[in-house]
């Protein structure tokens, strides 16, 4: 008995959490007109390759956003180049039949987080952005929101919502979703 009692435990550890779409809706302000979602890629494979693919944890963690962004309706998703932000985008794509805009680095960070405001920008509807722990806190500033902390290497559950209202005024929410750590 005890040790399908640990058994049981154990697999409860397994089940991904995360935040349902209600939660993820509730977060959102209700003058709204555009919904901006931002995650970090999640998480990669313990490869010395300079772009590597995801784990299974990132692929777990990739799937959780179908059901986390259930009910929010997007009309982009947009990575970078990485295969770790494109995978992390893919379920996504798959399911919803939309392409992943790839916004290329190869000019630098600055012109990077120029080219993929203007996108998010000139997108109807709302988007979906995967990118990079360095890169997350200059788009959500580009963008007109509030300055973020710094995010850790090792942190891939991050997700940021940026409301824009009518006016174009900004409001950031910050949650979680998928397996913490």
């Amino acid at each position: 008995m005890m040790r399908l009692l640990i058994l049981c435990l154990g697999l409860i550890t397994l089940i991904p959490k995360g935040l349902y779409a209600e939660e993820i809706q509730d977060s959102i302000s209700p003058t709204a007109i555009k919904i901006i979602v931002l995650v970090r890629h999640a998480e990669k494979s313990a490869s010395t390759s300079k772009d590597p693919s995801l784990s299974p944890k990132g692929e777990l963690r990739a799937k959780s956003l179908l059901s986390t962004l259930k009910k929010t309706q997007l009309s982009g998703l947009i990575a970078t180049p990485y295969k770790r932000t494109q995978e992390t985008l893919h379920p996504m794509s798959e399911q919803r039949n939309l392409p992943v805009m790839i916004i290329d680095i190869n000019a630098g960070i600055t012109a990077h987080i120029d080219a993929t405001v203007k996108k998010i920008q000139a997108r109807k509807g709302n988007v979906l952005v995967a990118a990079h722990s360095n890169t997350l806190p200059l788009i959500i500033s580009a963008l007109g929101g509030p300055e973020i902390d710094s995010i850790d290497e090792d942190e891939y559950s991050n997700m940021y919502i940026l409301s824009v209202s009518e006016t174009n005024k900004v409001e950031l929410s910050h949650t979680s979703y998928g397996q913490q750590r």
